[in-house]
């Protein structure tokens, strides 16, 4: 069975959709290790995590050019734009995709980048398709290197009342596979 590209990123949007909600509403902290109820993705503990972000929460222009900067200050080089979203939804998911799969040491380079750009790293999943989640305000970011087609991906989203109400409605509408 296929999936275009941007069935993929609407799979990878949902799929952080339903990891913002596990890891709880505005923004809360991670449950840890022992509280994470079996779904695979290890906590980082609260005091390793990078300090919030200063100031107020970032636009969607904000987080996608820093998604993109990021991307590039790790040498990654951006794949096919994924299409662009129309409506609420358009102010609640960015994304940037890369032309494949990244070696470990572009992960940490890329890891690193948004780091500094105000990003924390809450928790991880290993293999087979390697995942990171950060935040950053009321942004959720996950990054999958692999998964389903097989590149690197980086999808946020954000959480509130507009966008979660918005990514229902989406949701209801266009089913859970796109």
């Amino acid at each position: 069975m296929s999936m275009s590209r941007g069935g993929a990123v609407w799979v990878a949007a949902a799929g952080v959709v339903a990891l913002a909600g596990a890891l709880g509403a505005g923004g809360a902290v991670l449950a840890s290790a022992e509280e994470d109820g079996g779904d695979e993705w290890v906590r980082e503990p609260a005091g390793a995590q990078a300090p919030a972000r200063a100031g107020k929460d970032p636009s969607h222009g904000t987080v996608a050019a820093e998604l993109a900067a990021a991307a590039a200050a790790a040498g990654l080089t951006p794949g096919a734009a994924s299409p662009v979203e129309e409506g609420v939804l358009a102010g609640c998911i960015a994304d940037w995709t890369g032309d494949g799969p990244a070696d470990g040491a572009r992960l940490a380079a890329l890891e690193t980048a948004l780091e500094e750009r105000g990003w924390r790293v809450t928790a991880r999943l290993g293999e087979p398709a390697p995942a990171v989640a950060l935040t950053s305000g009321s942004w959720r970011l996950r990054f999958t290197n692999g998964g389903l087609v097989d590149t690197l991906s980086l999808v946020a989203t954000r959480s509130g009342r507009t966008c979660d109400e918005a990514f229902r409605r989406a949701e209801a509408t266009r089913g859970p596979r796109g």
